[in-house]
């Protein structure tokens, strides 16, 4: 079995420093064998920010990899962010904006959905899309692990608008088999396959909240737990409440010709 943990927008500058212990406690005693973070590392891309950020993934004492937000990008500095927008991410966190990782039952695919020229917005371009794709379709008996900032499905009640490209990315790789997608940015918690235009279901989708964040959008601050074995993955939903994080909810899905399954969702 292969454990992966994923938190996504830890937004140091706007966190909650209560959490920090607690959120490296369980962190730690789940023991995974690979962190994952899911972009917006800092609130605005200042040094001091990226400084906090990489001191607490250090902290862990795990191995551990991260792709890109759209706060890891300077907002206010014009200058910097046409001319080198991720000069500080390179220098703090990884020179590598989709770093990439092969595991016992998962392989991992980093994919930087940021853009530089939108505010929010994110983006798919088509050499990523054929990348992803390609790596999808060779990862068996792997699991394909897909590391995103920016969700590629989005509720009818967001209001943030779908980043371009992602539908189509979608169907591209829904013809490349099956898959897990692990996003954040909306800082609201989802799992549930992605049902395409012919009915199948080839991608598995986890939005993680925020792990750190004040913003909480009317959620709590969360975190996954993903236990892969074989086609089979469990989800586990852990939840900060009276300053300790818990399990929540745990869901597991089987990945079939036909695209995902779902065996039974029960707390833990």
């Amino acid at each position: 079995m292969t454990r992966l943990v994923v938190i996504s927008d830890l937004h140091f500058g706007r966190d909650e420093p209560e959490l920090l212990a607690p959120l490296t406690r369980a962190i730690r005693e789940a023991d995974p064998d690979l962190v994952l973070m899911a972009g917006d590392f800092v609130q605005r891309a200042r040094a001091s920010q990226f400084e906090m950020a990489r001191a607490f993934m250090d902290r862990l004492g795990l191995q551990w990899i991260g792709v890109p937000g759209n706060h890891d990008i300077p907002l206010f500095n014009v200058f910097l962010r046409l001319s080198d927008p991720y000069r500080r991410y390179r220098h703090w966190i990884s020179p590598d904006r989709e770093p990439r990782a092969e595991l016992d039952n998962a392989i991992v695919l980093g994919l930087d959905t940021t853009d530089p020229v939108a505010h929010q917005r994110g983006r798919v371009t088509a050499r990523a899309m054929r990348r992803i794709g390609d790596e999808i379709a060779r990862a068996a008996p792997r699991l394909p692990v897909i590391l995103a900032h920016h969700p590629f499905h989005h509720a009818p009640e967001i209001e943030k608008n779908l980043m371009v490209g992602a539908t189509r990315a979608l169907e591209h790789w829904g013809q490349s088999g099956p898959h897990i997608i692990l996003s954040g940015h909306l800082h609201r918690w989802m799992v549930e396959p992605f049902v395409r235009r012919e009915g199948t279901s080839m991608t598995l989708q986890v939005h993680c909240g925020t792990g750190l964040s004040r913003r909480l959008r009317g959620e709590p601050n969360d975190f996954a737990i993903l236990d892969c074995a074989g086609q089979d993955v469990a989800v586990t939903r852990m939840v900060a409440e009276d300053g300790v994080f818990l399990p929540d909810s745990v869901v597991r899905y089987r990945a079939a010709q036909h695209g995902w399954h779902k065996l039974d969702g029960t707390a833990p």
